[in-house]
């Protein structure tokens, strides 16, 4: 079956979990599609352009739900907690504690390693 996500979709679930989650305090990053199986997801803030991508392919509801809030905590990190800018550690303690908020005030069983 042929992929009908359109980064129009994106768009609109990235507001929709925007206000739910983060308070509506991100910004509207660049969609882009990332062409092999892994990573599902990745964040990137480069020249003050922030870009999500995430792989053409068929997503289950669930699945998608998950690598988009994700890729969206990292975005949060960079905007709200200070820029930090990924070296080494992508999930760091900043990523860890965003998701852990995420699951104890929502329920949000977001992946990227263990949870607290």
């Amino acid at each position: 079956k042929e992929n009908t996500l359109t980064k129009s979709d994106l768009r609109r679930l990235h507001t929709e979990y925007n206000q739910l989650y983060f308070g509506g305090r991100l910004s509207m990053p660049t969609f882009l599609w990332l062409t092999g199986k892994r990573p599902y997801g990745r964040y990137i803030m480069a020249d003050n352009l922030i870009q999500i991508s995430v792989t053409a392919k068929r997503w289950s509801a669930e699945r998608l739900k998950d690598t988009l809030i994700h890729e969206m905590i990292h975005q949060y990190i960079y905007e709200h907690l200070f820029g930090c800018r990924y070296v080494l550690i992508q999930h760091g303690l900043r990523f860890y504690y965003v998701r852990w908020r995420l699951k104890r005030r929502y329920g949000l069983q977001i992946s990227g390693g263990p949870i607290f």
